[in-house]
């Protein structure tokens, strides 16, 4: 197996485990997401009371 293929089997085998673990863990990606988007609410808040 060549270095190209081996990297390319690790990429997908991580895209598999990390699929399987956000189906496993809804509740935790939903609160991630929500935090993501909250912050970055935030932030643009903060930048148009800057201007």
């Amino acid at each position: 197996m060549g270095e190209k293929q081996l990297e390319e089997k690790a990429l997908e085998l991580r895209r598999a485990y990390q699929r399987e673990w956000r189906r496993k863990n809804k509740d935790k990606v939903r609160a991630n997401n929500l935090r993501y988007w909250e912050r970055k609410a935030q932030k643009a808040v903060q930048n148009e009371e800057a201007q």
